[in-house]
């Protein structure tokens, strides 16, 4: 591109590890220890370790690989059926929200039956696994790599993390949903107190698992839109700030940002009103 790749080395050699040459005198000593190294050298036990761990990784990676290319991952995540998932999400929280059967929930005694401890495990579990997750993405690693890396950089790792990220909670908040509402069921409380934070909780579940199915997905094509128009125009490796160069004149590019914050804002904001709705939820497990 400028000019580097026919520069010619004053040896005359064009690629450029030819730069770099071997003595011509030691060339023989060269060879010989890299053939020492070859036949004498046995392989150690982190090597042998690591190409099981490589060997583990690739399998796992072309197994997702092909679920991807799979038509049930495309009818869920690339069509309408992404309506279905909504709609079966919002009848999982119509369902939490209707009290138990007493009956069920007592003994023969009457006596209230405590829930089991697996069910508080689950329930504990999964909600202080979204509270941490939730923490890290927004004050560790979010500001962190943002401060750290070049913008276009910061952008392919948030192109990664987005979809894991909102994937993770949304299914943590349903846990969250489902066993909180065990809990009670099994002791017989339906009051104010417990129909608030099941509102809380469905509210932080929908709108993560909205923001999963029909947010992230335009956002990474904005994403991808925009890095390859900066990229043209040699701009986005500035670090913890903006810096659009001459794309300020182009209204087809501003149009594109413009979008690009907007839905990104909607992210954000969305992402503080879930956190708002964990702390919520944490002060009444705290009270």
């Amino acid at each position: 591109m400028c000019g580097t790749a026919s520069h010619k080395s004053e040896h005359g050699h064009g690629h450029p590890h030819h730069l770099f040459r071997v003595p011509t005198a030691h060339v023989a000593a060269y060879e010989y220890l890299v053939k020492e190294n070859k036949t004498s050298d046995p392989k150690k036990p982190g090597d042998t370790l690591t190409a099981f761990s490589r060997s583990t990784f690739d399998k796992c990676s072309s197994f997702f690989g092909g679920l991807k290319n799979s038509p049930a991952y495309k009818v869920l995540f690339f069509t309408q059926p992404a309506h279905v998932i909504m709609a079966l999400a919002v009848i999982l929280v119509a369902a939490s929200m209707l009290p138990g059967d007493m009956k069920k929930a007592s003994n023969a005694n009457g006596e209230s039956v405590k829930p089991r401890t697996f069910v508080n495990f689950v329930y504990l579990a999964a909600f202080c696994t979204h509270v941490g997750a939730q923490f890290w993405m927004t004050f560790i690693s979010g500001l962190s790599l943002y401060f750290n890396l070049a913008r276009h950089a910061f952008g392919d790792v948030q192109k990664i993390l987005f979809p894991k990220y909102f994937s993770l909670n949304s299914l943590l908040s349903a846990i969250t949903l489902i066993q909180f509402g065990k809990m009670h069921v099994a002791a017989n409380v339906w009051d104010v107190h417990t129909y608030l934070q099941l509102f809380v909780l469905s509210l932080c579940f929908l709108l993560e698992l909205m923001i999963r199915l029909y947010v992230v997905p335009p956002l990474l094509r904005l994403i991808t839109v925009k890095t390859a128009i900066e990229k043209s125009a040699g701009v986005g490796n500035e670090v913890g700030h903006y810096d659009l160069g001459p794309l300020v004149d182009c209204p087809h590019y501003m149009a594109i940002h413009k979008a690009f914050r907007q839905v990104h804002l909607f992210v954000g904001i969305g992402n503080v009103v879930t956190m708002m709705c964990t702390a919520f939820h944490l002060a009444y497990i705290a009270a």
